[in-house]
Order: C-alpha cells, then structure tokens, then sequence
C-alpha cells in the first residue's frame, strides 16, 4: 500500500524520501510548492532514492471573482483559476491531487451540498 507523508520542513521532506511513496503537503500557494518540490528532488538525488510523487491537498474554494495575491491557495478563486493550478500540479508531475472544500467552519462538513456543487464544477470543466 502506497505511503504518503505530509509536511514541508526539511526533516519532512527527508522521511518522505526515505519512507514514503508520495508527498501529501497541504493546502499551499503554488510558489511555496514549487520551492519545496525543488528541495525534495535534491534531497532524494543526495540520498539516491527516488523522487516521490506528487499527492497535495489543495482547497477547493471557488468563487465569483478571482482571488489575488500571493497568499491564493491552489484551489482557490474561480473555476478558471482552480482549474490552472490543477493544470499546474498536472505539469509537475501530479497524477492524483485531494480537494479539501471545507474553508474555516468545522460546521460546513454537515453541510457538504456547497461542496458537492464545487467539485460537479470543476469536475465538468476539466473534463471537457
């Protein structure tokens, strides 16, 4: 069974060589990713062992109007947007990614039907 292990810091980004088959970091800005993907690959080269894959979890927070700045999660902004960054990891070598619709109200997991309506959108669109 596949082993993924989560975190950013340099001791995570180790164990996840060492013992994992994937890399799960959560709920990121895409910059941070990149940076972190780049520290990962060097850490497997300098242990020669392989590159684990790539597994996040993002948000899935879709919205009306864009969301800007450089604090936007992947996942986050409009459908446009969300679907760009799925595009994005797809590009770094992602093959699966884990949507995490639920914001800041640990209430919102006994409503799931905004959810289930974002997935269905992102859904359709990246399936045209």
């Amino acid at each position: 069974m596949p082993i993924w292990v989560g975190g950013g810091s340099g001791a995570a980004l180790r164990r996840t060589v060492r013992f994992g088959q994937a890399w799960h970091p959560l709920r990121m800005t895409l910059p941070w990713l990149r940076e972190r993907w780049a520290t990962l690959q060097e850490v497997a080269a300098a242990e020669e062992l392989p590159v684990p894959a790539l597994a996040p979890r993002i948000l899935l927070r879709v919205t009306g109007t864009p969301v800007t700045g450089d604090e936007r999660l992947l996942g986050e902004g409009t459908i446009e947007q969300v679907t760009e960054d799925l595009e994005q990891l797809r590009e770094m070598g992602a093959e699966t990614v884990v949507f995490d619709p639920f914001f800041e109200d640990p209430a919102e997991t006994s409503r799931p039907e905004a959810a289930w309506e974002m997935l269905a959108a992102v859904a359709a669109r990246i399936q045209k």
